[in-house]
């Protein structure tokens, strides 16, 4: 009868003495530490507007040597050749070509005017520290230019990883692909005083080696350099000021066409070279006694030059444009809240003077001209509750061509649960259209032009329009892991949009003011499976008709439908893996000179992989665009003479002159590109 009392008391001495070494045991942890990692892409949970948020984990995933080709992971944004001798590369968002969304460097105009060809390629992908993307009318404050949506990048900041035990920072980039380019890129800060920081930003490149794949006799991708340099300082003043101020100087030369060794003695090139200096200023003020009350002043010049050929100068089928932009921006903006209110006001004023000359076969303009556009502008933002967001905006702007113009625009965010989120969004933009500058490469044919509006300077060059969206985002935990679906759709309706039109006539494009409208609608996935790997699926179709002549037809090279699937995988610590998979459907195409009909290109996918480690000094990484070897057979129709033994064509061949075209391009032209980089990160100290 003893032994059972012994036992239990033995039983209950054992917890005891274990319980005891459990306390001692959690005692000795020193630390513990929770981590939380910021996803690489995410949609702003609070924005009334449906805008993702890609920061540079993202960017690291692919080459990102520019900020065109900085959106090969991100589903709704297209990136496209628009010829197949300048190089150059644009965005398409919902459909339309990116010059009917902002485009903006730290809420200042870059991509505009005479950079809007080309604006894309002035921003090193090194440089970009994050990029909000806003699908859908953008906001009152940001300028009467968004209609599709906004892209706004922010670059490196002076102060970022500047601290007390670390007043200094420096990096530096080197990249290398199998096209022949390479690029250099640096980047310098130091604390001068508590007040001051400054920092340097460098890049340069260069592509020297001439390739043909196809063997047509055109290089497949332009030749030519670039150097882009920007000085930044940050300034931390007394009673709630402080600034930014960045200088900015770059120029560019690219040249395309038959540059080879074995190219006729009567050659068909193009050269492009483009010069820029900017200087911004961005102070703000936070009020001591009332942080809910803060003013900003944005003032922003710039002057840039344009100077493009094509063509052999010496024959009459050739072509030049020279043009010079100078001009800036002023704003001021005051914002005040309360518990449940808030509104931003203020006041701009965009000034821009124009000189250029285009000449093109049977054309001449020599024209200067003057756009002044002082405006004000309201927006009021209302959260009862973080269930519900009410944004009602509008300004009205004076534009010395265009006249008064008023730009209402409001969003809507309901949340009836913590997880599912509905936004709604309505407003219009205008802007001022330079077709020669915008669809310059377009040019690059036998055809001739013929247009019922001015190239530019003109009332009929305004386009106009107006987008509703509507979008859903759910986000969910399955199986301890995150994952998120969003759906969205938008309308948009431009009353006025000046159109090229390739359709009429085989042998001539004209371009004159009409109507167009878009319709998109996308699906997208993500979903994180294991601490390790996540993988991202999407698909888009979109709509986008113009009326041509009183009759509604499919605006040429875009794609209808778009699908796109990406995986990641991070394995043994530091090494980082991801694929990018991307199929576009057929894109019409319209007839060209030598008796091409019209047609529809063939669907194509590409494959992207891209491979990067960690070190304790940075990280080097090597990749493969288009890994599949996807080529378009000929994309420069008229060069090629097969019935000679393929001889190249000189620029003053009958069958050159007559049958020549450079625009159709829908897909890849020089395949298979494998890329290597490494990035540096040096810390200083004081010593």
């Amino acid at each position: 009868m003893t032994t059972k009392p012994l036992a239990v008391g033995l039983w209950i001495l054992a917890a005891a003495v274990a319980q005891a070494q459990v306390r001692d045991s959690v005692v000795a942890i020193d630390e513990v530490v929770v981590r939380s990692e910021a996803p690489d892409a995410v949609v702003q949970a609070r924005s009334a507007t449906l805008t993702t948020s890609i920061g540079r984990g993202e960017l690291k995933k692919a080459a990102c040597c520019n900020l065109s080709e900085s959106f090969e992971t991100n589903p709704s944004i297209d990136a496209a050749f628009t010829d197949a001798v300048t190089g150059t590369r644009q965005i398409q968002l919902l459909g339309l070509d990116g010059k009917y969304a902002q485009i903006q460097t730290e809420m200042t105009p870059l991509v505009r005017g005479l950079l809007a060809n080309s604006g894309l390629q002035f921003i090193p992908g090194t440089w970009v520290e994050g990029i909000q993307l806003t699908k859908g009318i953008g906001a009152a404050t940001n300028g009467f230019e968004s209609m599709t949506g906004q892209v706004n990048v922010e670059l490196i900041k002076p102060d970022e990883g500047i601290s007390a035990e670390n007043p200094r920072r420096a990096g530096a980039n080197a990249y290398l692909n199998n096209a022949g380019r390479m690029e250099l890129n640096g980047d310098y800060a130091q604390r001068l005083s508590d007040k001051w920081i400054v920092g340097t930003l460098l890049h340069a490149n260069q592509t020297s080696w001439f390739r043909d794949m196809n063997m047509d006799g055109f290089a497949d991708n332009a030749l030519g350099g670039q150097l882009n340099g920007m000085l930044r300082a940050r300034y931390w003043g007394q009673n709630g000021w402080e600034g930014i101020f960045t200088l900015h100087g770059l120029q560019d030369t690219r040249e395309g066409g038959q540059l080879g060794t074995d190219a006729p003695s009567v050659a068909w090139t193009s050269s492009v070279a483009q010069k820029r200096t900017a200087f911004t200023s961005k102070t703000g003020w936070v009020n001591p006694d009332d942080p809910d009350m803060s003013v900003g002043i944005i003032v922003h010049a710039y002057q840039q030059s344009m100077d493009a050929r094509l063509g052999p100068l010496d024959l009459a089928q050739s072509q030049f444009l020279e043009g010079d932009q100078r001009g800036g921006m002023a704003q001021v903006l005051i914002r005040e809240g309360g518990m449940q209110w808030s509104q931003t006001s203020g006041v701009s004023w965009s000034l821009d003077r124009y000189v250029t000359d285009w000449h093109h076969p049977g054309l001449a303009h020599d024209d200067s001209w003057i756009e002044s556009a002082p405006g004000v502008f309201s927006e009021w933002t209302f959260e009862p509750s973080p269930k519900f967001t009410a944004v009602l905006g509008a300004r009205a702007d004076y534009h010395s061509i265009a006249g008064l113009q008023y730009s209402p625009r409001f969003h809507l965010r309901y949340a009836p649960t913590p997880r599912f989120t509905v936004r709604g969004g309505y407003g219009r933009g205008f802007r001022m259209a330079m077709p020669a500058v915008e669809s310059l490469g377009r040019f690059a044919s036998a055809r001739t032009v013929n247009h019922a509006v001015n190239p530019w300077g003109s009332p009929q060059n305004i386009e106009s329009g107006t987008t509703a969206s509507l979008s859903g985002v759910w986000n969910y935990v399955h199986n301890f892991y995150p994952g998120s679906v969003v759906f969205d759709a938008q309308i948009s309706n431009l009353d006025r949009a000046v159109l090229l039109d390739f359709y009429r006539s085989a042998t001539e494009v004209l371009f004159y003011s009409s109507t167009m409208e878009s319709r998109s609608a996308s699906l997208q996935w993500e979903h994180q499976f294991s601490k390790n790997w996540k993988a991202r699926g999407a698909y888009r179709i979109q709509d986008v008709r113009g009326m041509y002549f009183g009759v509604w037809d499919a605006v040429p090279y875009i794609s209808p439908r778009r699908a796109m699937l990406h995986a990641e995988y991070q394995f043994r610590q530091k090494w980082f893996a991801n694929a990018t998979w991307q199929h576009y459907a057929g894109m019409h195409l319209p007839p060209g000179p030598g008796g091409v009909v019209r047609s529809i290109s063939q669907d194509f996918a590409l494959l992207h992989l891209h491979l990067r480690r960690d070190l304790s000094w940075g990280d080097a990484y090597i990749g493969v665009e288009n890994a599949l070897n996807v080529r378009q057979s000929e994309p420069i129709a008229g060069v090629v003479d097969h019935l000679n033994n393929h001889q190249f064509l000189g620029a003053d061949d009958p069958g050159f002159v007559s049958n020549f075209d450079a625009t159709r391009v829908w897909g890849p032209i020089f395949g298979r590109m494998v890329y290597l980089g490494i990035n540096l990160a040096l810390m200083g100290s004081d010593d």
